[in-house]
């Protein structure tokens, strides 16, 4: 008895588009992107004797900012790697996969 693989196509597709949804993560990640470019701080903001904490704040923000960044990058490429993933599916004529 052979059993059959079952690819689904579409659910393919439907992470790829969840992703990218305006209420998906990605999304999120720019609003988040959004909210922390606020928080920094200008310089003085503290009197001179803060300048070394409004330093270190504003390079904490730089680094979840860039965080943030990178985490849009990555989730794009992860949706358009689904979708590729998706064709290739769909063009596959092996005779072991059922779509």
């Amino acid at each position: 008895m052979t059993m059959a693989n079952t690819v689904d196509v579409e659910a393919i597709r439907k992470a790829s588009r969840m992703l990218k949804a305006p209420d998906g993560p990605m999304q999120y990640l720019r609003n988040v992107q959004e909210l922390l470019a606020e928080v920094e701080l200008p310089s003085g903001s503290l009197s001179w004797f803060g300048n070394g904490a409004v330093e270190r704040h504003n390079a904490s923000v730089g680094g979840h900012l860039d965080n943030m960044r990178t985490g849009v990058e990555h989730l794009g490429r992860a949706a358009e790697q689904l979708e590729q993933t998706a064709r290739n599916w769909e063009k596959s004529d092996q005779p072991w996969v059922v779509k």
